[in-house]
C-alpha cells in the first residue's frame, strides 16, 4: 500500500449550524481538520496509506482531535503532544450574494512553537514514497517555516517525492513575506499545487502571459515558462468561476513536466453545501491518481471531480471511496446509483 506522509497544523473549525451568521449564533459546530490533515482523511479514503505528523496539546481537546483522525484510519503516531494551544478558527458558510467569513485564532499553537529534533525523523519517513506540505504551514510562524524546510530538505535527502501545495493566506503573512519563503523550498518540490495568481505573485511571471487565455496551446506556453525555471515534475492547478457563494465552475489542469504536455479536466458548474477542503480533496485526488502511475488525463479528472464532490459534503475533508470519484467523471453520477 502507497503511504503518504504530511506535515502541518491540525485546526479545530468552529461554524455556526447551515448557513447562519456568527454574531448572535448560540451553537457552533466542533469539526477537527487542517490542509494537510483533509488530505491524509482523502487519501485514507481512496485505500492509500497516510500519515499526519504534526504537534498538539497534551489535553483532552487534542485528544478529541487525534480520535477524529483516528476514525478515518489516518496514522497519527507521529503527532507529539505538548505546547499550551490547538490552532482554531471560526467559519460563517456564506450564501448567495452574502460571502463566507473566516476568524482565525491560532497565534502560538503547539505546532508553531515545535522544534525539529522533537520528531523521530526515521519514523516519520518509514516506508514514505511522498511527502506534502502547504503554503500554510509555512506561514503560521518563522518556526513552522524552518521546520517545514527542514522537513522538506530531509524528504529530498531521502529521495522521497515533496508536494507543495501554494496555498496562501493572506491574514497569514504578506506576498513578499510568502515569495521569500516559497523561493527557499521550492527546489526541493517535485509536484506544485499553484495557479495563475501564484505565478504572477511569488514565481515572477508577466501577469499580461495570463490574460485572455482560451486555448490549450495558450496553457502549454504558461506553463512551459515557469518549468524553464522551476522544473518540477507536475505542475497542477484549479480554476474557479465564482458566480455566488454558493454556485461555482470548477475545473482542473495538470501540467507533466517531462512531456510538457497540459490536460485538462470537464468543467463542473457545482452548487456549494461547503467548499472548504476542495483544494485539499483536490490536493489528494491528484496524489492518488500519481501514486498509483495513472495517466495524466485519469489524474486531472479524479482531482478535480474530488474537489467537485468535496463542495457538496457538509465539514473540511472528502470522506468518499475511488468509485464514488469515478462514477462522477466517467458516467456522471447525477441519477441513482443502483
Amino acid at each position: 500500500m502507497k503511504k503518504v506522509v504530511t506535515f502541518g497544523e491540525i485546526l479545530l473549525r468552529l461554524s455556526p449550524p447551515g448557513h447562519d451568521r456568527i454574531s448572535g449564533s448560540q451553537s457552533f459546530d466542533a469539526i477537527y481538520g487542517g490542509s494537510e490533515g483533509n488530505v491524509a482523511v482523502a487519501l485514507q479514503s481512496f485505500g492509500l496509506s497516510a500519515s499526519l505528523v504534526s504537534k498538539i496539546p497534551a489535553h483532552v481537546i487534542g485528544d478529541a482531535a487525534i480520535q477524529a483522525f483516528n476514525a478515518y484510519g489516518v496514522d497519527t503516531s507521529q503527532i507529539i503532544r505538548g505546547g499550551e494551544r490547538l490552532g482554531t478558527y471560526f467559519l460563517e458558510n456564506g450564501y448567495s450574494i452574502r460571502s463566507s467569513k473566516v476568524v482565525y485564532d491560532r497565534k502560538h499553537s503547539a505546532i508553531s512553537e515545535a522544534q525539529i529534533d522533537e520528531f523521530d525523523l526515521d519514523a516519520v519517513f518509514d516506508g514514505a514514497e511522498l511527502f506534502h506540505v502547504s503554503g500554510i504551514t509555512l506561514g503560521i510562524s518563522e518556526q513552522a517555516f524552518r521546520l517545514s524546510q527542514a522537513f522538506m530538505e530531509e524528504a529530498a535527502r531521502r529521495k522521497i517525492p515533496v508536494s507543495f501545495d501554494f496555498n496562501y493566506r493572506a491574514k497569514l503573512w504578506s506576498t513578499n513575506e510568502a515569495k521569500e519563503k516559497f523561493l527557499q523550498v521550492l527546489p526541493y518540490v517535485d509536484v506544485a499545487f499553484a495557479g495563475f495568481l501564484d505565478f504572477t505573485t511569488f514565481l515572477g511571471l508577466d501577469h499580461t502571459l495570463v490574460e485572455n487565455v482560451a486555448a490549450l496551446e495558450d496553457y502549454q506556453k504558461i506553463y512551459r515558462t515557469i518549468n524553464e525555471t522551476f522544473g518540477f515534475q507536475y505542475i497542477v492547478s484549479s480554476f474557479r468561476d465564482v458566480l455566488s457563494a454558493s454556485k461555482n465552475d470548477y475545473q482542473g489542469l495538470v501540467y507533466n513536466g517531462t512531456s510538457e504536455e497540459v490536460s485538462l479536466s470537464q468543467k463542473y458548474s457545482i452548487d456549494i453545501i461547503d467548499r472548504v477542503g476542495a483544494g485539499d480533496a483536490f490536493t489528494a485526488g491528484f496524489l492518488y491518481s500519481y501514486l498509483l502511475n495513472k495517466d495524466d488525463a485519469y489524474k486531472v479528472e479524479f482531482a478535480t471531480a474530488a474537489a467537485a464532490i468535496k463542495h457538496t459534503i457538509f465539514g473540511d475533508s472528502l470522506k468518499v471511496n475511488v468509485e464514488e470519484v469515478e462514477n462522477v467523471f466517467q458516467s456522471g453520477a447525477f441519477h441513482v446509483q443502483r
